[in-house]
């Protein structure tokens, strides 16, 4: 397994395992795991069985995703329990979730290794709903597949492993994303049924999407409608939610998100202003500077002024005139 996992019992497995790691850019598929987002592993059968920790420092940031496209066994240890799948299935692994892997003797499997908050960096934005649904899923997810859909996503796996494992081949990173979008559309589409989705679109999942997406998405500028569409519902019902939930308009919260980023990067040192406002996304320092002291009552210079004054006298940071985000 690449460094997204440790093995434990490493017996039998030289010319067996097909490995490779994905970033953003092209790299060598020796490349840390820890600085990339994607990874795929092919585990060919063999006479002993073979364990990974998930526990490692390494490890810990990685979502997991395994397919058994046989009747192969594999053991999931989490919190001193044991579970265990039998082929065709597919498990979904939240980083963190289970202590160990162990693949069972003679069996054949798959792993995709997703570091957690970074790997949409390949998904296009019509699997963004999936994404936000397998990012935040809570716990492990092990379900029994019929054959043909293991066997599918059996194969989209062993072609990212193949295109991560020659990353500097013509149109790799575009063989990655449609594939990864294939198999994470697919596992979606198993538990996003009409029970399930009831739950998810609950005001609580929801919102709980919404503040994911914003954290990653705030420097966009998108606007309400953008983050409804998105979370696969209405402007009318997620300014109804967020009103009724967090006091707040989601234009608001979009808004303060961004006055927070603002103060922090302000306080942090002595970037100029016009640098932040470019990082920010805003393409206008002087819109940048109006928009800052609406929020705050002061223009960023007074603010960054301010708040060194204060520390220099021993005092706290003065506070915005806004609740911190939630």
């Amino acid at each position: 397994m690449d460094k997204s996992g440790e093995r434990l019992d490493g017996s039998g497995l030289d010319g067996q395992v097909r490995r490779g790691v994905a970033g953003s850019d092209p790299a060598p598929a020796t490349a840390p795991s820890g600085a990339v987002p994607v990874g795929a592993e092919l585990i060919a059968a063999h006479y002993v069985a073979r364990r990974w920790t998930l526990t490692s420092k390494a490890a810990r940031p990685f979502i997991h995703l395994l397919c058994l496209p046989g009747g192969g066994i594999a053991e999931i240890g989490q919190s001193g329990q044991t579970m265990r799948t039998v082929g065709p299935a597919l498990v979904w692994l939240p980083a963190g979730s289970a202590d160990y892997l162990e693949v069972s003797a003679g069996t054949t499997a798959q792993l995709l290794q997703l570091r957690a908050g970074t790997w949409h960096r390949y998904l296009p934005p019509s699997a963004e709903a999936a994404y936000l649904a397998l990012e935040g899923a809570g716990g492990i997810l092990a379900l029994q597949v019929e054959a043909d859909l293991a066997a599918t996503i059996a194969r989209s796996i062993a072609a990212i492993a193949a295109e991560v494992a020659t990353p500097a081949r013509s149109g790799a990173a575009s063989i990655m994303s449609a594939e990864l979008s294939l198999c994470v559309l697919r596992f979606w589409r198993l538990f996003a049924g009409d029970g399930t989705r009831n739950e998810e679109s609950s005001s609580t999942e929801i919102l709980s999407r919404f503040r994911r997406l914003l954290e990653e998405r705030y420097q966009q500028h998108l606007r309400v409608s953008d983050y409804a569409r998105l979370l696969g519902t209405t402007p009318d019902r997620l300014h109804a939610l967020c009103s009724r939930e967090l006091k707040r308009s989601p234009s608001e919260l979009i808004q303060q998100r961004l006055v927070r980023e603002a103060a922090t990067r302000l306080e942090a040192g002595t970037i100029a202003v016009k640098q932040i406002a470019f990082a920010l996304g805003f393409t206008d320092t002087a819109y940048f500077s109006r928009f800052f002291r609406k929020h705050t009552g002061e223009a960023p210079g007074a603010w960054r002024r301010r708040v060194a004054a204060r520390a220099r006298a021993g005092r706290s940071r003065p506070t915005l005139n806004f609740a911190d985000w939630p």
